[in-house]
C-alpha cells in the first residue's frame, strides 16, 4: 500500500467574523460583476450595494501628483513619502515606457499641505544612452537629513526574455543619497551588492534601533537591523526562513511593534497563497519566528503597516484574492494589532492604463504610508503610471 503523508500548515486568524465576512462578500460580488454573471435583475456588483459592503473612507482628499505621458515618461511607480522640515516630500521612480528598463530615473515632488504638489524635479538620473535604471526604494528622514534609498541594476533590453529577466541581478547595488535642504543630493552611503532589495525605509524599534525587511542574492528574505538610528551605519542580517509552499523575492513587507514589544513583520507572498504572511520578534529583532499564513487576503503587490498617532494599528494593501486585482486598495484596522475589527476603502475605482509597458499592471497599488498627527498619508500609483496620494482623517474612522 503506497504510504500517503500527511501535511499540516500552521495559520495565523487576524480577521474578525465581521471583516472576513465583508470581504468575503466584496471579493464575491466583484468576481461574479466581472465575468457579468448576473445574480438578479438589477445586479451592480460591490458598487452597487446599499449600504455598501465595505464603506469608503469619509471625508478623505485625493490629490494626483504626476502624471504618466509618453513624453515624460509613462511608468510611474515605487512610492516613497517622508515629511522634512515641514514639507512633505514624494519620491518614485520614472521610465519611459517599461517596468525596470534602460533610462529609468527617480523623480521628487514637494508639497505643503501633502494635496497640492510642485512639479517634478530630478532626484537621480542616467546619462543618454545607459543601460542603467535607478529604483526608488526608501525614503527616511532623522529631521537633520533626508536619504532616498536607491537601487541600480544593468538592464538587457531583450524582447524575448520574459519579466524580470530583463535586468542583470548580480550588476545591482543600493546606494543612499542624502540632502540636508531637500533640493540638493549627494551619495552618503553604499549597501554594496549583497542585497537585492529593499522597498521600505527602514523605522526604529522600541529598542532605538532602524529595521526594515529586505531580500539578498544569496541568502533569500533576511532582517536588516542597525546598531543604532544611523541609517549610513552597516546594519546586521538576519535571515528568514521562507515557509514551505511561499516565496518572498523581493523583499516587500512591513512591520509594527506592539506596546508589548513584539515586532510583527507582514510579508507579500509570491508563492500564490493570496494571502499575507505574519512572523514574529520577542527581543527587539535579533531572532525571528517561521513566517505563518494568516487570512489577510492579498492580490501579491507591496502593503504597508504601522501604528497611527492614536495608537491603533493599520495594514494598507489590495485585499482581495484575486491574483494581481489591484483595484481595490483598502484599509484595515486594528485595536491590539492582532485582530483586525475594521475595513474601508481607499480607492475602488476601476482604471485602465493609457500606455502599455511590461510589467505595467492596471490598480490602485504600491501604498507607502505617512503617519503625522491625525493624518494618515497614503501614497500610491495608478496603472504603474500615475502618482496618487491620499489624506485620510484618521479621527473619522
Amino acid at each position: 500500500m503506497k504510504d500517503y503523508t500527511i501535511v499540516t500548515r500552521k495559520e495565523a486568524k487576524l480577521l474578525t467574523r465581521d471583516v472576513k465576512d465583508r470581504l468575503n462578500e466584496y471579493h464575491w460580488q466583484r468576481v461574479f460583476y466581472q465575468f457579468e454573471c448576473l445574480m438578479k435583475d438589477d445586479f451592480h456588483g460591490p458598487k452597487g450595494a446599499n449600504p455598501p459592503i465595505i464603506p469608503p473612507i469619509p471625508g478623505s482628499k485625493r490629490s494626483v501628483v504626476y502624471f504618466g505621458s509618453e513624453e515624460h515618461g509613462s511608468y510611474n511607480h515605487h512610492n516613497q513619502i517622508a515629511k522634512f522640515k515641514g514639507k512633505y516630500y514624494y519620491a518614485w521612480s520614472n521610465g519611459f515606457r517599461n517596468e525596470e528598463d534602460a533610462g529609468q530615473k527617480v523623480l521628487f515632488a514637494t508639497s505643503p499641505n501633502a494635496v497640492h504638489w510642485s512639479e517634478a524635479s530630478v532626484l537621480l538620473d542616467v546619462a543618454p544612452g545607459s543601460r542603467w535604471a535607478h529604483n526608488c526604494v526608501a525614503l527616511y528622514t532623522d529631521g537633520e537629513a533626508m536619504v532616498c534609498v536607491i537601487m541600480s541594476e544593468e538592464t538587457e533590453h531583450d524582447e524575448t526574455v520574459t519579466g524580470m529577466r530583463r535586468i542583470k541581478p548580480e550588476d545591482a547595488y543600493i546606494d543612499a543619497y542624502r540632502t540636508t535642504d531637500g533640493e540638493h543630493w549627494e551619495k552618503a552611503f553604499s549597501f554594496g551588492t549583497g542585497i537585492k532589495w529593499i522597498f521600505e525605509a527602514p523605522r526604529l524599534t522600541q529598542e532605538g534601533r532602524l529595521m526594515c525587511v529586505c531580500n539578498t542574492k544569496k541568502d533569500g528574505p533576511a532582517i536588516m537591523l542597525w546598531p543604532g538610528s544611523d541609517i549610513c551605519a552597516k546594519p546586521e542580517l538576519i535571515h528568514v526562513p521562507e515557509p514551505e509552499g511561499a516565496w518572498f523575492p523581493y523583499g516587500e513587507s512591513t512591520w509594527y511593534q506592539t506596546d508589548e514589544g513584539r515586532i510583527m513583520v507582514f510579508w507579500r507572498d509570491e508563492g500564490a497563497s493570496l494571502r499575507l504572511y505574519v512572523n514574529h520578534s520577542d527581543d527587539g529583532g535579533k531572532t525571528w519566528s517561521e513566517p505563518v499564513l494568516t487570512d489577510i487576503p492579498d492580490s501579491m503587490s507591496r502593503l504597508y503597516a504601522g501604528r497611527l498617532t492614536d495608537g491603533r494599528y493599520f495594514i494598507v494593501n489590495n485585499t482581495i484574492r484575486t491574483l494581481l486585482d489591484r483595484t481595490p486598495l483598502m484599509l484595515l484596522l486594528s485595536d491590539d494589532g492582532v485582530t483586525y475589527n475594521k475595513v474601508y476603502i481607499i480607492n475602488d475605482t476601476p482604471c485602465v492604463m493609457r500606455h502599455k509597458g511590461l510589467l505595467k499592471a492596471n490598480g490602485n497599488q504600491y501604498p507607502c504610508c505617512l503617519v503625522d498627527g491625525d493624518k494618515l498619508i497614503v501614497a500610491y500609483d495608478e496603472n504603474k503610471e500615475d502618482i496618487f496620494c491620499e489624506v485620510i482623517d484618521t479621527t473619522k474612522i
